[in-house]
Formats: C-alpha cells, sequence, structure tokens
C-alpha cells in the first residue's frame, strides 16, 4: 500500500466567515474574504482551521451567510446591480442583482518538509528525508455571494512537480441558489465542480488532519477477484470508492434546526484517456447519492440556540449527530485493463456499484469523536481483451472504517488521532490498518503550523512524518 504523504490537503473549507485569513487546509475553505466582510475573527467559525465549529458549519451549510444575518452585521456591503424597486416590476424589468465590494479572492499557500519510507513491491524500501517542498501547493480561492439567494466557490491548485513543471487543477467551481423557495434553509441547490455534502464532516476538506481519509475515498475496487489495496486515484479511468468532487446537481436542506437531507446526481466514472468524445462522463449513466442526518443537543444545523446565548468558549458543543448515506454508481462500458493468471490480457468493468453507510459525531466539551462506516459492492465482468467474451463475473463486497479524535489543548493547539481500516474485496489480500497522528498550533489567526506522523500498522516501514506550514491572505 503507498504511504499516504504530505500531499495537498485540499483546501476547501466552504466559506465560513470566520474563515477570515486562514489559510485553507485539506477540508476548509478559509476565505478571507469573509473575514474583511464580517469584520469578525476566523475563530467565530474555526476550531483550528480547517475544522469548523457548529458556528461555522451552519454559515457554510446556509450559503455562506450568518444565522440571522442582518445588513448591520455585514461591514464591507455589496455594490448593488440595479435598484431595489426594479424586483417589483419585475419582468418588465431585470431582477437587480449585487456583487463583492472587493475583489473576492484569497490565496492558500503550503510549505511541507516530507520524510516518508515505504516497501517497494519487489521488498526493497525507499526512504525520502527532509524533502522541502517550498512551496508544495498554492491555491487561489474565489467565493462569496451574489444578492440574498445566490453564493458561489472556486479553487484553482498549483502545484509544482519535482522537474520544475507545474501542474493546474480546477478543483471547486459552483454555483449556489439557498433557499430559492420555501421554509428559511429547507432548500438548496448547487450545480459545478464542488465536494458533495454526502461526505459531510469526514471529507478531506473538512478535518484536521493533512491526510485524508484514504480507507473511504481511495480504495481500488478493481481486480480479478475484487479490490485489493488503496490508490484509486492512480489508475486511469479512476474508480470511486466515495467521491471526493463530483460533477453534478445537488439538493439540500435543514428541517426543523436539527435534520439535514441530501440528494444529488453526478457524472461517473471518468472516461478513459483515449476518449476523443470529448466528454467528461464515461459513459451516458449518471451516479445518484443520498444522505440524512439528525443533530441531538448543541447548535441547530442552521444556527438555531433556541434562545440561548453562543458559549464564549464556541467551540464546545456538546451534542451527537448521527447520518446515513448512499452513493449508486454505473461504470458499465468503462475498462480497466488487467492481465489474468495465466497472462491472458483482459478488460474489467465495474457494471454496477453501490456505497453505504453511516457517519456518527459526539462534541463534549474541548473533546470531538466522529467515526463513520462504509459498505462497498461491486459488479465485475471480465472480459477477453481481444475476443471479448466474458472470463468471469463477480460481485465482491469490501467494508472500510473509521475513528478520529480531535482535542483541543489550547484554543491555538489542537491534538488528532485517526485509525481506519479495510477489508479488501479479495478474500486472499491482509486487510489494510492505518494510524495517523497530527499536532496542529495556529502560529497567527491566518498561519498554521502541523507536525503529522502516519503508520501503515501492517507494513510498519511504511510511514511518514512530515511537517508543514500554512499561511493565507
Amino acid at each position: 500500500m503507498p504511504t499516504t504523504v504530505w500531499t495537498v490537503q485540499r483546501s476547501v473549507r466552504t466559506g465560513i466567515m470566520c474563515v477570515a485569513l486562514l489559510a485553507l487546509a485539506h477540508a476548509a475553505h478559509a476565505m478571507p474574504m469573509f473575514a474583511r466582510k464580517y469584520q469578525t475573527s476566523c475563530q467565530t467559525c474555526h476550531i483550528v482551521f480547517p475544522k469548523l465549529n457548529a458556528f461555522g458549519e451552519a454559515f457554510r451549510l446556509r450559503g455562506y451567510r450568518m444565522p440571522g444575518e442582518t445588513e448591520e452585521m455585514i461591514k464591507q456591503p455589496p455594490v448593488p446591480l440595479g435598484a431595489p424597486a426594479y424586483k417589483k416590476l419585475w419582468p418588465q424589468a431585470v431582477w437587480p442583482g449585487e456583487i463583492s465590494s472587493n475583489v473576492p479572492l484569497a490565496v492558500n499557500v503550503k510549505l511541507a518538509d516530507v520524510n516518508t519510507s515505504t516497501v517497494n513491491e519487489d521488498g526493497t524500501v525507499t526512504s525520502i528525508r527532509n524533502d522541502l517542498q517550498f512551496p508544495q501547493e498554492v491555491n487561489i480561492f474565489g467565493a462569496g455571494t451574489l444578492g440574498e439567494h445566490v453564493s458561489y466557490f472556486s479553487e484553482v491548485t498549483f502545484a509544482e512537480n519535482p522537474d520544475g513543471s507545474a501542474s493546474v487543477e480546477l478543483e471547486h467551481a459552483r454555483f449556489d441558489f439557498d433557499s430559492p423557495f420555501g421554509p428559511e434553509d429547507l432548500f438548496h441547490f448547487r450545480f459545478g465542480k464542488f465536494a458533495p455534502n454526502v461526505a459531510d464532516g469526514f471529507q478531506e476538506m473538512w478535518i484536521s488532519t493533512d491526510a485524508p481519509i484514504d480507507s473511504i475515498f481511495n480504495y481500488n475496487p478493481i481486480g480479478l477477484n475484487g479490490g485489493t489495496a488503496l490508490g484509486a486515484d492512480a489508475l486511469a479511468p479512476n474508480p470511486i470508492s466515495l467521491p471526493a468532487r463530483i460533477r453534478g446537481i445537488e439538493g439540500y436542506g435543514i428541517i426543523h434546526h436539527r435534520a439535514l437531507w441530501v440528494a444529488g446526481l453526478a457524472n461517473g466514472v471518468t472516461a478513459v484517456p483515449a476518449d476523443t468524445t470529448g466528454r467528461f462522463d464515461g459513459n451516458n449513466a449518471k451516479d445518484v447519492y443520498a444522505r440524512f442526518d439528525y443533530k441531538i443537543g448543541g447548535m441547530g444545523l442552521d444556527g438555531d440556540t433556541g434562545g440561548q446565548p453562543i458559549p464564549d468558549k464556541n467551540w464546545r458543543d456538546n451534542s451527537l449527530r448521527l447520518g446515513v448515506f448512499t452513493y449508486r454508481g454505473d461504470a458499465s462500458g468503462i475498462p480497466y485493463a488487467v492481465t489474468t493468471d495465466v497472462g491472458t490480457k483482459a478488460n474489467i468493468e465495474d457494471a454496477h456499484f453501490l456505497r453505504a453507510g453511516f457517519y456518527a459525531s459526539v462534541f463534549y466539551q474541548d473533546l470531538n469523536v466522529f467515526a463513520g462506516y462504509l459498505h462497498g459492492s461491486d459488479t465485475l465482468n471480465t472480459t477477453d481483451a481481444v475476443t471479448g467474451a466474458l472470463i468471469r463475473a463477480i460481485e465482491p463486497t469490501y467494508h472500510a472504517w473509521f475513528t478520529q479524535a480531535d482535542y483541543l489543548i489550547f484554543p491555538w493547539l489542537q491534538a488528532s488521532g485517526r485509525y481506519e481500516a479495510v477489508t479488501p474485496a479479495d478474500p486472499s489480500v491482509q486487510s489494510l490498518r492505518i494510524g495517523t497522528f497530527n499536532v496542529s498550533a495556529l502560529v497567527r489567526a491566518n498561519v498554521k503550523a502541523m507536525l503529522e506522523y502516519q503508520r501503515d500498522l501492517r507494513q510498519g516501514d511504511n510511514h511518514s512524518l512530515n511537517a508543514l506550514l500554512r499561511f493565507a491572505f
């Protein structure tokens, strides 16, 4: 299993107003433009960024709007694109809009000192010592609101390769329609490329560790006898464990302050590189997903406090949140090239796949413990690469789960530990066990230092000890 190194922490934490000057770590969209807009501290919405507190989660789900927001809260008013009276004249007049009064951009820079040890397939060990990746990644974010019911978020990531070349990826680009009708926060709609709320709370952009939860998002289900290991993101086309980002349409909303519903439609497995059709989806089928959560205690998912004041230590949200989720896709007609045990060239199609699981999160004082379980099932058809004849059809299943604890030692210092495991679909393959420990410190409100150790608990020579510095402006 390849060791997860000090790679990108996809910074995309949805805009928490408090995101103020914070860099966005992989799960966070800490956006300085929101700090400027509301003249507030990053800690209004973050615990130790990118981790959101309950208020920040409500700000994110409400389309980058404060719970109970009034005009007095906005310290940098937007620029109106027409008189409000035009609304009454519609459709005989253009409906007025608004844009930010300043450039809605933020920059996040990540510097890393990488130290890893990896066992190769031939049994040799490759070690990297103090590889100074200065910088490792630069992210440019744009986020904000366009009037009362529209918001947006985008992210472009730049990374320098060892040969001096640079890679560029558009990681997020979406528009949201927030409460366009019905009760407040009951209906939100978004479309574009984004991190789906099916993984709310444990997606890479919302956790404190630099290493994502690979057991959930990076398991490779493709193999003659089912999946064997992590590394789905290294394959072409890319099989889906649970997607970290999608191109699609999603609806979600909050019911009576406490319940969250999510439903979405998305492109599935990407087309193979040789595809000349110009399409993003690998076939004509679409994937669907859904989620339902309920929160007991603490602040409501929309920021409702029931009339009670927010505690001074606003990271404390004594509560229990429980959720179930599912993702179903169709990758039929998209071949993965393999070689059979007797050396025959073959193709595998993941005709149908289903991912289902549950999520739980407990906040108590300065401690947050959260966990997730995922059950995956696939329909794999193996055919001869030359004749197209069916060689084998199987329906393998796999299981993955994790649990993580974050403890806030001081308001600027947090320790995190995670254990994750995968039982592969191929019964002849040993299960995977990974341990991660992280210490994160806010040197300044917008500067974060991290020390993280990750180890393959079944293959002890696979491990990493890395240091990272992030800052945003």
